[in-house]
């Protein structure tokens, strides 16, 4: 008798093993898609109706970015790479730069602009504002390749504005500011400023910046307020802030430097806090100190993160603008960029390590990102 070989009712092993497998619970869903990177989360979108909906969702792309932001590996972490003011624009992962510390590969990214030269100005939650000769000023995010062209604003007297870019909290809006230079002699020492809200879409006056914050000056966004450096009456200069919910001006004090000779302060942010590298001409010689505020306004929290004072150390004769903090890594490296190269400092042992991005041109700016979602 000869044997039944029927496949429709004899089931094979692999029939048995690719059974449906059982719907997840969308709160199970949508707590594995808030962990993904932004470019599957893109993807999945057109998966089905439910995810499309919960990744589109504003509690979504805020939570999403909460957890970017806080994540200790740096996955969703990259530098923006530019040969300013050229129109090439490439991107890696800071986590790449963590593993690899001998070189990355940088990967072209896709922009919207299309004139011949343009600025980043400032990065705030996965967007950019870049400023294009123009006098053009686009909200870009490089991780969702969406963009906004700004309304077009007069800017007086010929002179590029400082900008900035941050968040306000008190109405979940999004805020570009320039600030212009009095320009006549009797307002040279009070700047206009102007404030563009992404949710109207519009530009309006505020009042004036009791202090004169320097042309083409970039705005740093921490703790719900934008900073500027401005001359003081002092051979020390001061942080000047605006809070962007208030719309109100204060100031912050700087490190307590101890300085007994000239020195070239650069302020900046690194890893969310606010950060002032001191370069001091001392009369046994130069030290160049980075200095991290652990507290916001609280000036005893100012930390000396890096210090030297080796004359034969190779960051010894740097400026402070050729000596840019980028963030604090995992492991309390500090990730900066020297001489427009790359460089990895521990502050424990005090060694430098020397990652080489592969793919760019050879006098770069980097600025640091987060892969959003944010929409602009």
């Amino acid at each position: 008798m000869a044997t039944e070989r029927n496949p429709i009712r004899h089931k094979t092993h692999w029939a048995e093993d690719s059974k449906q497998l059982p719907n997840l619970p969308n709160e199970i869903n949508v707590e594995i898609l808030l962990r993904l990177p932004v470019k599957s989360l893109l993807r999945f979108r057109c998966a089905c109706k439910s995810w499309c909906s919960s990744i589109s969702d504003p509690k979504f792309v805020k939570t999403h970015l909460s957890l970017a932001s806080s994540n200790p590996s740096y996955t969703h972490q990259r530098l923006l790479i530019t040969n300013d003011p050229l129109c090439d624009i490439k991107s890696c992962s800071i986590s790449s730069i963590m593993r690899h510390e001998q070189s990355v590969t940088a990967v072209g990214v896709d922009y919207p602009f299309v004139p011949k030269r343009f600025w980043i100005e400032a990065t705030c939650d996965g967007l950019v504002c870049v400023h294009t000769d123009k006098k053009t000023i686009f909200l870009w995010n490089p991780s969702t390749k969406k963009s906004r062209k700004l309304p077009s604003i007069t800017i007086p007297y010929d002179w590029s504005p400082a900008c900035g870019l941050g968040y306000d909290t008190s109405t979940d809006d999004y805020k570009v500011v320039l600030v212009f230079n009095g320009g006549s002699n009797r307002d040279y020492h009070r700047n206009k400023v102007a404030v563009y809200a992404l949710r109207a879409d519009s530009w309006r006056r505020i009042a004036d910046c009791p202090h004169s914050i320097p042309m083409a000056g970039k705005g740093k966004f921490v703790s719900g307020a934008l900073h500027w450096t401005v001359s003081g009456s002092s051979s020390v200069e001061l942080i000047v802030s605006l809070d962007l919910a208030k719309e109100t001006y204060g100031e912050v004090l700087q490190p307590d430097y101890n300085s007994d000779g000239v020195f070239l302060s650069t302020m900046d942010v690194l890893s969310g806090y606010l950060c002032m590298l001191c370069r001091q001409w001392r009369n046994h010689g130069v030290h160049v100190d980075l200095w991290v505020m652990k507290e916001y306004g609280i000036r005893e929290s100012w930390t000396k993160l890096v210090a030297v004072h080796d004359v034969t150390h190779p960051l010894y004769y740097l400026y402070g603008e050729n000596f840019t903090p980028k963030c604090i890594l995992n492991n309390g490296d500090v990730l900066m960029v020297v001489r427009m190269c790359l460089v990895r400092y521990n502050p424990n042992n005090g060694k430098f390590s020397y990652p080489k991005i592969c793919g760019v041109f050879p006098n770069y700016s980097v600025y640091p990102y987060i892969e959003s979602l944010v929409s602009p």
